[in-house]
């Protein structure tokens, strides 16, 4: 058997070595420059340490008003043995890092296609759900793949409807695409009349979506203390067309992961390129048409979906990764090395987008240098509010540093704001009489925005990043001194 022949081990190997590259830099550095992971190591912290008055007695669960449970509830048992938040947060996303290629390879195999086009699917592990931080959507991505080749199948209805109850706490926007997909895969398959039947596992988690429907914070704001209005928003198709690279694998100011994304656009074009093609058999033919469905649905979820509903936002641009993970399953690879080496040129893509993270984020160790250093000046079990002036990178594109006072909690407890407790579909709300003064929406985007006479009766630490003092634009309130500074981190305690 010829290495270039798909039932080769070679390309298992070769499968096997790009997972386990694309974990590689998570674990090789203190600081990666995904925006909102202090505030997921933040909430597994507080999970991890329930019960204790200094990590818990501010917040209290939303359970009612939250699908954002299973990736805390993981990330807090794995916090036991590995002996913190951070590195309990860590193993979930090398967990997502390998599985995403895994879970490809199954779709593909359940539907008949060539399982070697699970090699595009690490490349696109380095995407922007990553660079800002959605981890519930990354983690649900592998599981949302997983469900759509279970569904295929048909032979698994229980642990189908297992999976989507999963998929469901993991994240709305990976849910949402299921059920629609799988309804599409299952009327490709067995026809429209035979649909109803063959989704009656869809039924447990289609419930539990109506009753966060009618009870959760979307519709009913208001009784988690939220205020302000609840509007949606879309984005024009121009301008969702010319963000479209960032949407996907345009991450890093450098110019490499462009050239990853060109790398698996070349290796796609050359294994669609036209050539005559042995005739598919009518099965074979459903299928890939289901599929090519699955990824227009993803594409019109991009361009027609909001951008924003309220405080959450990026909404439509998380389904440019759906479409780009499904879209090599409709591709036909040719026998012989016509076939292998688009496919070698994907796997490079992946090692390629790797070995740029890696370089990436050591580099970025710099940027965040002076900070451990300040932050041990901090008491546990406190309130520390942070201002970030200067919130961006010279590595990352999406302000890496925005959400780092969340660190204090993920390693002090207490309470660091801003603070995802603050938004209504939080797992861990504040307690009424243990919150921080309320403030509008975004306000860690304007720290110019602090107030002593407001915040400073409240918080015991301010942490600032950048050369500004806060208490010099805002000299009301009561006296706070400085008491660690290094580089352009400052913190501040009350006297």
């Amino acid at each position: 058997m010829r290495w270039t022949d798909p039932a080769h081990p070679f390309w298992k190997w070769l499968l096997a070595a790009c997972a386990v590259a694309t974990a590689v830099p998570l674990w090789a550095f203190d600081y990666l420059p995904f925006t909102d992971l202090p505030q997921h190591a933040a909430q597994i912290a507080t999970l991890r340490h329930w019960g204790d008055p200094a990590w818990s007695g501010p917040y209290e669960l939303g359970l009612g008003q939250t699908q954002y449970l299973l990736y805390y509830l993981a990330g807090a048992l794995l916090a036991f043995p590995l002996g913190s938040a951070e590195r309990a947060n860590v193993a979930l996303l090398s967990a997502v890092a390998i599985g995403l290629p895994y879970a490809l390879r199954s779709l593909l195999r359940a539907t008949g296609r060539d399982e070697r086009l699970a090699l595009f699917a690490p490349a696109l592990f380095w995407s922007q759900s990553l660079i800002i931080g959605f981890f519930n959507y990354l983690a649900a991505l592998p599981v949302l793949l997983w469900a759509l080749a279970l569904v295929v199948r048909g032979t698994a209805p229980v642990r189908l409807a297992l999976i989507a109850v999963a998929l469901f706490y993991l994240h709305l926007s990976a849910f949402v695409f299921l059920l629609p997909a799988a309804l599409i895969l299952v009327a490709g398959q067995a026809g429209p009349r035979a649909a109803p039947r063959k989704m009656l596992w869809a039924f447990p988690s289609a419930a539990l979506f109506l009753f966060w429907l009618l009870r959760g914070a979307v519709t009913n704001p208001q009784d988690v203390g939220w205020t302000q209005e609840v509007r949606a928003q879309w984005e024009p198709i121009g301008d969702a067309l010319r963000h479209l690279p960032e949407a996907t694998l345009d991450i890093w100011h450098a110019p490499a992961d462009e050239t990853a994304l060109l790398m698996l656009a070349l290796a796609a074009v050359l294994l669609a390129w036209p050539r005559a093609r042995p005739a598919e058999e009518d099965a074979a033919a459903r299928q890939r048409g289901a599929l090519a469905g699955l990824v227009l649905m993803a594409a019109v979820f991009y361009f027609f979906f909001p951008v924003s509903i309220g405080w959450l936002w990026q909404l439509n641009e998380r389904y440019a990764i759906v479409a780009a993970l499904l879209a090599p399953a409709l591709l036909r690879p040719p026998p012989g090395l016509r076939g292998a080496a688009p496919l070698l040129l994907a796997a490079t893509a992946g090692i390629f987008s790797a070995g740029t993270a890696f370089a990436e984020i050591r580099a970025f160790q710099a940027e965040a240098r002076g900070f451990d250093e300040v932050l041990a000046r901090a008491q546990p079990g406190k309130r520390l509010l942070a201002l970030i002036y200067d919130s961006g990178s010279h590595r990352a594109r999406f302000a890496p540093f925005l959400h780092f006072g969340s660190y204090y909690r993920a390693r002090k407890g207490g309470v660091a704001s801003f603070s995802f407790s603050e938004l209504p579909q939080a797992l861990l709300r504040y307690r009424r009489d243990q919150a921080p003064p309320p403030k509008p929406m975004r306000w860690e985007w304007n720290p110019y925005s602090f107030r002593n006479d407001r915040e400073g009766p409240y918080f015991d630490y301010v942490l600032a990043r950048g050369h500004i003092d806060p208490f010099v634009r805002s000299p009301g309130g009561p006296p706070f001194e400085r008491v660690a500074q290094a580089g352009p981190w400052v913190l501040w305690a009350k006297k």
